[in-house]
C-alpha cells in the first residue's frame, strides 16, 4: 500500500469515526435526557454531552489537518526532486528522466488530491456547528420552517 493509500484510508476512518461520535452522543443524549427529570440536571447533561461531541471533533479535525501538513511537505520533497527536470536542457534529458518526472508529476497531483480531501473533511468538522443563532446546536440542524396554511 502507497503512502497516499494508507493515509486516504485514515482520513476516511476519521470521518467515519466523527459520524459515528455525533450518533453515539446522540443515542447518549436520548437515552440519559429522556431519564433525566430535573430541567437543571437535563441542562447539564446536554451541555456536558455537546462538549464531548466538540472535543472529539477537534481532536478528528486536528489530526486530519497534521494528514494534510504532512502531504504538503511530501510535495516539498517532490518539487525538490522535480528540480533536475529542465526542459531548457534537451540534450541532457533523457527517457529516464522524463519518465522519473512524469512519476513526479503523478505523485504531487495525488499528493495535493488527498491533501484538499482532508482539508475539506476538517473544514465539514471544525465548522459543522459554528452557523447563525437560527441552528439549534445540539443537533446542528436548522430548524424547518413553519408551515404556511
Amino acid at each position: 500500500m502507497r503512502s497516499n493509500d494508507s493515509t486516504s484510508a485514515i482520513a476516511s476512518a476519521f470521518a467515519q469515526t466523527s459520524k459515528e461520535i455525533s450518533r453515539a452522543v446522540g443515542r447518549m443524549r436520548g437515552v440519559m435526557l429522556s431519564g433525566a427529570a430535573d430541567c437543571e440536571c437535563r441542562d447539564r447533561l446536554d451541555e456536558a454531552l455537546r462538549d464531548l461531541e466538540g472535543l472529539e471533533r477537534a481532536r478528528i479535525t486536528e489530526r486530519l489537518l497534521s494528514l494534510a501538513d504532512n502531504q504538503r511537505r511530501r510535495i516539498e520533497a517532490l518539487l525538490v526532486l522535480l528540480g533536475d527536470f529542465n526542459p531548457n536542457e534537451p540534450g541532457a534529458l533523457d527517457e529516464g528522466m522524463i519518465v522519473e518526472a512524469g512519476l513526479l508529476f503523478g505523485d504531487i497531483a495525488a499528493a495535493a488530491e488527498l491533501a484538499s480531501n482532508l482539508l475539506r473533511q476538517a473544514r465539514q468538522l471544525r465548522f459543522a456547528c459554528e452557523a447563525p443563532e437560527d441552528v439549534d446546536q445540539a443537533t446542528c440542524a436548522r430548524p424547518l420552517p413553519a408551515s404556511e396554511d
